[in-house]
């Protein structure tokens, strides 16, 4: 009875093979916003992996033009006439 405790408890002591190793988390990159929106309007930092973040920055650089907002172009600037005009 004494050996066959000792052989139990010799093979709960034996890792497990059965279980699956998770794979590593990847590492996260964190950015605070670029842009401030506002006195009381605040975005979050964004968390991503590198790749996410080599992505987003292709995406945008990659941008058509008609997309980008260009200063002094008249973009939604309507110009009001005076009476005499």
């Amino acid at each position: 009875m004494l050996a066959t405790l000792a052989m139990m408890i010799a093979l709960s002591d034996q890792p497990s093979t059965d279980a699956p190793v998770p794979p590593p988390k990847p590492k996260l990159i964190c950015r605070d916003p670029q842009q401030e929106l506002g006195s009381h309007i605040r975005t979050a930092r964004r968390c991503k992996t590198a790749e996410q973040w080599q992505e987003e920055d292709h995406q945008r650089d990659n941008m058509p033009a008609t997309l980008k907002v260009v200063p002094g172009q008249g973009d939604g600037v309507v110009k009001q006439h005076g009476p005499g005009s």
